[in-house]
């Protein structure tokens, strides 16, 4: 930043409110005047790209780039060219969606689950393993997968989820038919292998696709995606811990189903992050977390919504796609339960799924709850 005569610039910079800058710059000489200008301009239109939707200021002008990767598509396709396009899962029985080489990265996936048994959404896995690892870095119901929880289904529509329809009453837990879309990019260097077990009691039925890319190279700096499936039935005095990792990378959403037992309203309790070992966030209600005010309403938005509220069941959202959190070697990432007040205990049960990056190898997963405990919450027994 030259200048022949003196220019000093004020140590904070808001980064596009640069009519707040003339402020704290002190300018004596046409240099100064002419860097002044540059950074104004400069900033507008940096401001003006920031404030448009996501992706809006490069998708759009981009389409029509040529693009350096290859574009794959595994579906349930007849194998025999007939409409036989979907795959049976037989209880206790798995089934790959996907089982790719790479480099690549998987952009867009579908599966329309039908199955008659009640509860059937929680009763499936979901399963996801990058470059050969043994240990899932996913491990998911699938229901809970797609921000929709007690294995419930509701029409909505996020920035990196979506469900198209939903079929019969909202509390139907037989109820099946509809489509789950997922957009969350999922790059892998060697490898990538998705499946889905059935833990029911019955069949079921899944018409899939799975989109790719695959790479010459494998970009550089990206983290491999993680989700993981807790709960609390209820859960001990405390906070309510959804995720404990280690390794470098950022946190990308997070859901919370809450079966209110205690009536009332129940989510005064703050998020708290600890990151690389220390307490960095601590936020000031769970309706605030999830990006609402004075409780909860059903409605969705691109990066937070409330997919179920029907009491005493409810389902919220929250994905960190403009705001990442970031860690360098460890995150815990903790939700305070009963009304906000120490020891934070409450009768609720509390069902999560955190969704991250980060560099492998991962922790460990806690082992996932039985489908009979899973269900515990609808009294539920024998599975």
């Amino acid at each position: 930043m030259p200048a022949q005569k003196s220019l000093s610039v004020g140590q904070r910079l808001p980064f596009w409110g640069t009519l707040r800058a003339l402020k704290v710059l002190s300018l004596r000489s046409r240099a100064g005047r002419l860097v002044l200008m540059k950074m104004f301009v400069g900033c507008l239109v940096l401001g003006w790209a920031a404030v448009l939707s996501p992706g809006q200021e490069i998708s759009l002008e981009n389409l029509p780039a040529l693009r350096d990767f290859e574009s794959h598509r595994i579906t349930s396709a007849d194998p025999k060219g007939g409409n036989h396009d979907w795959r049976d899962l037989k209880p206790g029985e798995t089934l790959v969606l996907a089982d790719i080489s790479g480099p690549g990265c998987i952009v867009h996936w579908r599966d329309n689950i039908t199955g008659h048994e009640p509860h059937h959404l929680q009763l499936h896995v979901l399963r996801m393993y990058w470059d050969g690892e043994t240990e899932p870095s996913v491990e998911v119901p699938v229901g809970d997968f797609f921000a929709d929880g007690f294995g419930f289904t509701e029409k909505f529509s996020s920035a990196l989820v979506a469900i198209d329809q939903r079929p019969g009453a909202l509390t139907n837990s037989a109820a099946s038919g509809a489509a789950r879309n997922c957009y969350i990019p999922m790059p892998f260097r060697r490898s990538a292998r998705l499946t889905i077990t059935n833990e029911g009691k019955q069949p079921s039925q899944h018409w899939f696709e799975v989109n790719y890319r695959s790479y010459r190279k494998p970009p550089k700096d990206q983290g491999f995606f993680h989700a993981q499936y807790r709960q609390g039935t209820p859960p001990p005095a405390g906070p309510y811990l959804m995720l404990e990792a280690k390794g470098r990378g950022h946190l990308l959403g997070g859901v919370v189903s809450v079966k209110n037992n205690d009536g009332g309203w129940w989510g005064e309790g703050d998020e708290i992050v600890y990151i690389d070992g220390r307490q960095a966030i601590q936020g000031t209600g769970s309706e605030d977390y999830f990006c609402e005010s004075y409780g909860l309403r059903p409605g969705c938005f691109p990066y937070f919504g409330v997919t179920l509220l029907e009491e005493p069941y409810i389902t919220a959202y929250r994905w960190h796609v403009p705001d990442p959190v970031t860690f360098r070697q460890s995150v815990r990432f903790l939700i305070e339960q009963g009304n906000g007040n120490p020891p934070f205990r409450s009768g609720n049960y509390y069902y999560s799924v955190v969704y991250w990056y980060q560099t492998e190898p991962h922790a460990p997963f806690p082992i996932l709850p039985a489908a009979e405990h899973r269900l515990s919450w609808a009294g539920v027994q024998g599975h």
